[in-house]
Order: C-alpha cells, then sequence, then structure tokens
C-alpha cells in the first residue's frame, strides 16, 4: 500500500552546480547576443563605462551597418548599484523593450535593440546566467576538446573579416594540424588520440591568446587561429611559440611517451584576400607547404 508519509524528497548536491552558483556572485552585469552573431554570446559590463558600436576602439563591437560607431553607453552608478543606457545621437536610435530611449536605468530582463541586434540584460549574480553559459557552450564548443567549433569560428572570422576589411586593420590566421596523427591512433589507439588533442589545446589555451583572439578545432586534427589586428610577422613569431611548446612537451597516456610536433600555416588579410573562403585557402596552402617541406615547421603565404 502506498503512503504519502513514507515518500521522502533526496537531496542531491551537484559540485560543478555549488560551484557555478559561486561564480555568480563576481561576475559582472552582461548583455545576452540573443538576435545577431555569435547568437548566445555573453558580453560581461565592465565598470566604469562601456561603449557600443561597430567602430574598431568601442568596447562592445557590433558588425553591423545599420548601427553607429559609437552608438550607445552604458555607465555605472556605484552608490545606487544600478547600469545606466544613453543613446549616443545614434543615426537609427537605442531601444529598450521596443521603445526609443535617450537614457534609462537598466532591469533585469531589459530588451535592447541597436540596428536589428538584440540583447538581453542580465545583472549581477542573475541564476539565468549558468544557463545562458551551458547553452552557448553547446552551441559554439567541442565537446572533446573544450575549445570553440567550426560553426562559432567561421561566425567569428566573417564578423572580423568584414570589420577588419573596412576600417583597413590587420587580421591574421593560423591553421595547423598534428603530424602523422593516424599513426598515433592506429599505434595507440584511439583514446590515445582523443587524449592527444585534449592536451595540445588545454596547454595552448594556457597562455597564448589575448581576449579577442580565437582558437578552435577546424575539423579532425586541424585547428585554427584567428587574430585580429596582427601583421603576418606577429603571426609567424606566434605560430613558431605554438610549435615549440608542443614539440617540447610530454605527452604521456597509459605509460606510453608521444611525439607531438605540429605544421602551421599562415596567412594575412591583404588586396588579394577578396572573400573569407579565399582567405582560409590561402592558409590552408601555407599549411599543405609545411607538410610537404617536411612537418614540424611554419610556413607563411
Amino acid at each position: 500500500m502506498f503512503s504519502m508519509a513514507e515518500e521522502k524528497t533526496n537531496v542531491i548536491a551537484s559540485e560543478d552546480f555549488q560551484k557555478k552558483l559561486e561564480e555568480l556572485k563576481e561576475d559582472q552585469p552582461c548583455l545576452v547576443l540573443i538576435s545577431g552573431q555569435p547568437l548566445g554570446k555573453k558580453f560581461a559590463l565592465i565598470p566604469p563605462r562601456v561603449v557600443m558600436g561597430r567602430g574598431g576602439h568601442v568596447e562592445l563591437r557590433v558588425n553591423e551597418s545599420s548601427i553607429s560607431r559609437e552608438h550607445a553607453e552604458i555607465e555605472f552608478d556605484p552608490n545606487a548599484h544600478s547600469v545606466i543606457l544613453t543613446d549616443l545621437r545614434s543615426t537609427n536610435g537605442t531601444y529598450v523593450n521596443n521603445v526609443a530611449i535617450d537614457s534609462v536605468t537598466l532591469k533585469e530582463g531589459d530588451i535592447i535593440r541597436l540596428g536589428s541586434t538584440l540583447f538581453k540584460f542580465l545583472p549581477r549574480g542573475n541564476i539565468e546566467n549558468v544557463f545562458v553559459r551551458k547553452m552557448h557552450d553547446m552551441a559554439n564548443v567541442d565537446g572533446l576538446t573544450q575549445i570553440y567549433n567550426k560553426k562559432y569560428l567561421m561566425e567569428y572570422l566573417d564578423n572580423e573579416f568584414i570589420r577588419c576589411r573596412n576600417l583597413k586593420k590587420n587580421l591574421s590566421l593560423i591553421l595547423f594540424d598534428l603530424d602523422f596523427f593516424k599513426k598515433i591512433n592506429d599505434t595507440y589507439g584511439h583514446l590515445a588520440g582523443d587524449y592527444v588533442l585534449r592536451e595540445v589545446c588545454s596547454l595552448l589555451k594556457l597562455d597564448f591568446f589575448r581576449g579577442d583572439d580565437v582558437l578552435g578545432r577546424f575539423g579532425g586534427e586541424e585547428f585554427m587561429v584567428i587574430l585580429p589586428e596582427t601583421n603576418l610577422q606577429a603571426a609567424c613569431v606566434l605560430a613558431e611559440r605554438i610549435r615549440v611548446k608542443v614539440e617540447a612537451h610530454s605527452f604521456v597516456t597509459e605509460g606510453h611517451k608521444i611525439n607531438v610536433t605540429l605544421s602551421l600555416g599562415v596567412s594575412e588579410l591583404d588586396s588579394s584576400v577578396e572573400t573569407v573562403t579565399s582567405f582560409i585557402k590561402k592558409a590552408d596552402h601555407a599549411l599543405y607547404n609545411a607538410k610537404n617541406s617536411g612537418r614540424n615547421r611554419v610556413c607563411a603565404n
């Protein structure tokens, strides 16, 4: 016989979830991109002031032609713990919850529109940040290596290609892959191959990239690094640092020491590059040269 008195609720303490809740206390207020590219991206709002627009020098950059170079700004009132959005005499106006504004104090869940780009405002400590981060990672992060996936890479590169070309800024690209990766799988097994992929990405994430640089998995054992406002020479220096770091690292799994090296191809946006596809092909040609001339080296095109 079923008795309601006997039914109990079990309390499950998830360390991962508790950790995320603790991190929320340190989070800055943020805007989440809910219409535009890359969808779901979270932009932290760092005091005392954040300027939004499509100009190359603003803190929150939106690559859309209907948005002014300096479109709006967000300021912080430390005494009132409030976040204030102000239109900067933009051409097409700034809207909050579909109402044109001059200046307004943002409330939790407000929808901000600049051109056709929509953001949602989340204050500090909002538990929705946990969901936003999870959904963003599910859509944009490669499950094995925990770096960005090809979808995110292409969206980011499309935006940076247009921005850097229009503003006449430098933009460089590194393509690299693991030398003789099939041999690693054949010799040590696919689990060892997965370990090597994860370890390479973990190694490179530690100390190589600036805030706007993006590392992602382009496919299989091939990876891409997008370097905004970086010229070819600086990109080649970084590529060589990556090559040396991986070659010197000790890869050990299940008692096997595996020698891992990379071949890297580097290209720079210039007048000969007309499309994102041709930009990638240029880097891919440099990568082919690196592999064809002996591997474990950097070649530029």
